[in-house]
């Protein structure tokens, strides 16, 4: 097993990271082989087995380094999720999945499959640690918050996979107008309720 924190396994995994993103915007995800990742990146494929399973492994992993590197500060720290938190997850989340599927050659439904389903999960993770942090759910049980940051993701996700889809032109302010009110309403109603 590579030790993790040493900065010769840093640098290679970031060499492995960088010539796989550069794959994927010329070659597209299901053409990508283990040998072209290796010379891309100027390692031999022992190395890469010795950091990543498979390039699904490295696909998974780059996905959820990018979308936490686009988590802003003020979501990363919220005691509270409000209409502001609300509307920054919205327009992040956008964002990422519109430069996703503009850079990366999106040629494989199953691949497409994977990153939609890991953004969710990275999504539903951060609404539900700012559920867990914040004083307003205090009391519920840690099995509903899971659920209602589950739903609340997967609001957030679907307005902008949707936005992006429909080829909407009129800019994030319209989509957060739109799907801002329909989850914070669901999550009003839900404190209300206890």
């Amino acid at each position: 097993m590579v030790n993790q924190e040493d900065p010769r396994v840093l640098r290679t995994r970031q060499l492995i990271r960088t010539a796989f993103r550069d794959l994927l915007q010329r070659k597209g995800f299901d053409a990508i082989t283990i040998k072209d990742i290796a010379q891309e990146a100027t390692i031999n494929r022992a190395t890469f087995y010795a950091h990543f399973e498979d390039k699904y492994a490295l696909l998974d992993e780059v996905t959820e380094q990018a979308f936490h590197e686009r988590i802003p500060e003020q979501v990363a720290d919220a005691q509270e999720f409000t209409d502001d938190i609300c509307d920054q997850l919205i327009i992040m989340t956008h964002q990422y999945i519109t430069d996703f599927y503009r850079i990366c050659r999106i040629d494989s439904n199953p691949m497409a499959k994977l990153v939609d389903d890991k953004i969710k999960k990275l999504l539903q993770q951060t609404i539900e640690s700012i559920f867990v942090k914040g004083d307003t759910l205090h009391g519920i049980d840690i099995h509903r918050i899971k659920i209602m940051a589950a739903m609340t993701g997967s609001a957030i996700y679907g307005a902008a996979h949707y936005w992006l889809n429909a080829g909407e032109k009129s800019g994030t302010r319209a989509l957060t107008d739109i799907a801002r009110p329909y989850v914070m309403n669901g999550l009003g109603r839900e404190i209300l309720r206890r």
